[in-house]
């Protein structure tokens, strides 16, 4: 018999729940909402669990969508009897198995929908030794959220952060000439756009050679860890296609998630904040030519799939950075 942990307090959920709770098949366990991550934190069980965000003010509500979806060890899905989440749908991007929303609610749950919900994704094992979750608690996570809509200039928040930049010899920059720079770089810009809008990326600070784009956070930086593997991985195939200066493209990457004030862009010259700061040095300081770094906050975002192109470098300030294993062309 799995057991379904169900935190809510709601009088009209637990109802909803009441099939599911006669049933041979499952065993409910019925929880305060405000004690999620205390009770969440000691099971290693193999359970699925349902979190009733109706209880929560827009704060707390954040906190607790973002704690349960940095989750690998048990499946879960979300209970939204207001309808809140503007975009629901963006859930199942970050892992959830299941969404009931104020519509749904006004019947009775099915034994064959928690069947379906059971199989939806299949169960990932946590690993234990890693310090992603707390180091993401620890950071005191503001979500920006799946898109900029939310986004106000002059809050704080937590972004996705990809410091970017093509790798140009200084040599060869002061032979070609400030017009073919500018041109070069006009040219990986466009491009670039092209590759971060789809995921909602904004390029915020432009450096010499490239610069830092913010990405909206929601919990996870699987998909923005994909494009960059495909960034990688399609380098020299854009080169030759696209590219028209017959030479390959070579750019190095870091990948970190941090805090900061959002300013708007061409006015940032006085941020302050070590999220940023920290991603810099990483760029300038510690990534070398043609490669993709990411930090330890974000490790436990890499599909389960591309773990192994993974490898643990040197750690630079304090922190553990993973780069990824180069392609060997023969």
């Amino acid at each position: 018999m799995l057991d379904i942990y169900l935190f809510s307090k709601n009088s009209k959920v637990l109802s909803f729940f009441q099939k599911i709770r006669d049933s041979r098949l499952f065993s409910v366990i019925i929880y305060n909402p405000d004690n999620y991550k205390t009770i969440l934190k000691k099971t290693n069980q193999k359970t699925f669990v349902y979190l009733d965000i109706s209880s929560f003010n827009d704060s707390q509500r954040t906190m607790a969508v973002s704690y349960i979806t940095r989750q690998r060890r048990f499946d879960f899905g979300i209970i939204d009897p207001k309808n809140v989440l503007t975009d629901p749908a963006a859930l199942f991007h970050y892992g959830a198995s299941d969404y009931f929303g104020k519509e749904i609610l006004k019947d009775k749950i099915t034994v064959g929908r928690i069947k379906k919900a059971l199989a939806f994704y299949s169960e990932e094992e946590l690993d234990e030794s890693s310090g992603e979750v707390s180091s993401l608690e620890d950071m005191s996570v503001i979500l920006s959220g799946h898109n900029w809509d939310n986004i106000k200039i002059g809050n704080d928040y937590t972004f996705g952060m990809l410091h970017i930049e093509i790798d140009i010899l200084p040599e060869w920059a002061s032979k070609s000439g400030k017009a073919h720079l500018e041109e070069v770089m006009a040219f990986f810009y466009s491009h670039l756009n092209i590759i971060i809008t789809p995921l909602n990326g904004r390029l915020w600070m432009k450096t010499e050679y490239g610069g830092l784009v913010l990405f909206p956070y929601y919990g996870s930086a699987t998909p923005i860890i994909i494009e960059c593997i495909k960034l990688v991985l399609n380098r020299i195939i854009f080169s030759a296609e696209e590219y028209t200066y017959n030479s390959s493209l070579s750019y190095k990457l870091v990948l970190d998630i941090g805090k900061t004030k959002y300013l708007a862009k061409g006015n940032t010259g006085n941020i302050i904040s070590d999220s940023v700061n920290s991603i810099f040095h990483l760029g300038k300081q510690y990534a070398s030519t043609g490669n993709f770094y990411l930090t330890d906050i974000i490790h436990k975002d890499i599909p389960s799939g591309l773990q192994d192109i993974f490898i643990p470098s040197e750690s630079f300030e304090g922190r553990t950075i993973y780069r990824m294993k180069l392609p060997v062309l023969k």
